[in-house]
């Protein structure tokens, strides 16, 4: 039997990502000449899919995206910089990339961890 405190602890945890996402999604679209009002819309949907759903399987999604984000920031500054010299922008979206890489590898292991029943 599992302890009822991961389960308190995944649903807070579950929230928590949900509302940065929705959060962060809003500031993609106000900051839109910046930030990409495409990516703003995702997190947005995702965001609040995950507040309604309250499933471990918004982990697994939320590692999806954020790779997909960060193979994103990477590819387009490794471009950048082969090509137009870049900019010290570039090499801030080309570390971005990498962390945002790192970062959804080990949302994807969480994942796999909650399936199993151990603690994350």
């Amino acid at each position: 039997m599992k302890k009822p405190t991961n389960k308190h602890n995944l649903e807070r945890e579950i929230k928590s990502l949900s509302f940065w996402l929705i959060v962060i999604g809003i500031i993609h679209i106000v900051a839109a000449g910046f930030l990409s009002f495409f990516w703003g819309f995702v997190l947005i949907a995702f965001g609040i899919f995950s507040l309604i759903s309250k499933r471990i399987i918004v982990f697994l999604i939320f590692g999806i995206l954020i790779i997909i984000a960060g193979l994103s920031n990477l590819s387009n500054s490794l471009l950048e910089i082969a090509y137009y010299s870049g900019s010290g922008f570039s090499y801030l979206w080309m570390i971005l990339g990498g962390f945002q890489i790192w970062w959804g590898v080990n949302e994807i292991i969480k994942y796999g961890k909650i399936r199993k029943g151990k603690n994350f």
